[in-house]
């Protein structure tokens, strides 16, 4: 099953880069990794499914 992240595509608009990476983190978090981690994950995922800086 993808995850928001992996339904992201260049022309995401903002508001759904930041609900997805949201969910990502909860995720991650849920399934044991530390905030930081999660955090570093999603926010790298994102930047590689839409090529840009997320801020």
């Amino acid at each position: 099953m993808p995850t928001q992240v992996d339904t992201l595509r260049k022309e995401s608009s903002p508001a759904k880069v930041r609900a997805a990476i949201s969910a990502c983190i909860a995720t991650e978090i849920k399934n044991g990794r530390e905030r930081d981690q999660a955090i570093a994950i999603c926010y790298s995922m994102a930047r590689k499914k839409t090529g840009k800086a997320i801020k």
